[in-house]
């Protein structure tokens, strides 16, 4: 039976643990979850916490729970209603009796949001008509650095700004509809990609690469395997020759696919040399005999770099050959006719 006096012990200590994890810093745990929009929750807590002390303590100017809910929504869109470039120089701070307060990096900015105020406006109630804002007022201020990171993060260019493109072909309005704001969201994604280096292949048009030749990974992978493959070709005819003189017909072949090659042609023959050696041991057939001797000398070939005057099955030894069997396939004879 368990003791109660070692259950409430362990209780004990489970709480003492949990106690002194929670007084650790943020930054000194490890493994925690975080929520779904962090970085925004950090941004408006931020928010709140520069509001408290600039209001001396006051709480009336404290951001309520509505405020950083509509805060929230305009930092989140706030790329959407004044662009990128505007996004990264001001961010929305407060919200007071239909008054968006905005802190902006200059007073460069501040001269646009001047010039831009009607149009940000006009987008703001298209965007949030249940949110009034009537004005809009910019103080000079530092961006929150998670306000900038949402900003990155999202650098995007919007695809209901995208060009329509005719395609007469097509009757079927649905079919249209949807083939349009598929094509705009490709164009705009492909735009968000060449902003950040990458590039269109210049071989397949389907992928990106930030390769300095202008070609994706499988492109380049698709056109090395096909110059393997004519080098393939010239070693099982001239099994023979050594990588330098193969360097002649593809200069970027290297040691290792040599190597790689070679042992695949010497294990593609030896598998043949086996099948032959069976079918001749049950019927023996002196094409299939002479055909097992010339995979025998092409895979000596192969197995040492040898010339094929060089080689002499009848001359080696067992440990001579990559397959000891081999003299006992050489060692097949004629059995008796059949009738």
């Amino acid at each position: 039976m368990v003791n109660p006096l070692y259950i409430e012990t362990r209780v004990i200590d489970s709480q003492e643990k949990t106690m002194e994890y929670r007084k650790q810093p943020a930054r000194n745990r490890t493994g925690e979850i975080k929520p779904v929009g962090f970085t925004l929750v950090k941004a408006l807590s931020g928010l709140r916490e520069t509001n408290c002390r600039a209001s001396e303590e006051k709480q009336r100017y404290f951001l309520t729970a509505r405020e950083m809910l509509v805060l929230g929504k305009l930092i989140n869109s706030w790329k959407n209603v004044v662009g990128l470039q505007l996004a990264h120089k001001t961010c929305p701070t407060r919200l007071i009796n239909g008054r968006l307060y905005l802190a902006v990096a200059d007073s460069q900015w501040m001269q646009t949001l001047v010039f831009l105020k009607p149009k940000i406006i006009e987008k703001l109630k298209e965007i949030f008509p249940d949110i009034k804002i009537t004005d809009i007022l910019g103080k000079p201020g530092a961006i929150p650095p998670e306000v900038e990171k949402i900003v990155k993060n999202a650098e995007w260019p919007d695809w209901h700004c995208e060009d329509h493109i005719e395609m007469p072909g097509i009757k079927d309005e649905s079919l249209l509809e949807q083939l349009d704001i598929c094509r705009k969201k490709l164009n705009a994604r492909l735009k968000g990609l060449e902003s950040r280096g990458y590039k269109l292949c210049l071989l397949c048009k389907a992928s990106v690469t930030q390769s300095e030749e202008g070609v994706c990974a499988v492109c380049q992978y698709n056109s090395r395997e096909e110059e393997r493959i004519q080098v393939e070709t010239i070693i099982a005819d001239m099994p023979w020759l050594t990588h330098e003189e193969l360097l002649g017909f593809d200069p970027n072949f290297t040691l290792v696919e040599y190597e790689a090659i070679r042992a695949r042609l010497l294990d593609d023959c030896l598998r043949m040399i086996d099948d032959l050696a069976a079918d001749i041991a049950v019927f023996f057939d002196e094409n299939n005999f002479k055909c097992m001797k010339k995979e025998m000398i092409r895979a000596m070939m192969l197995f040492t770099g040898s010339m094929p005057d060089q080689v002499d099955l009848y001359s080696l030894s067992a440990d001579e050959f990559p397959d000891r069997n081999w003299l006992e396939y050489l060692a097949i004879t004629p059995g008796e006719k059949e009738c």
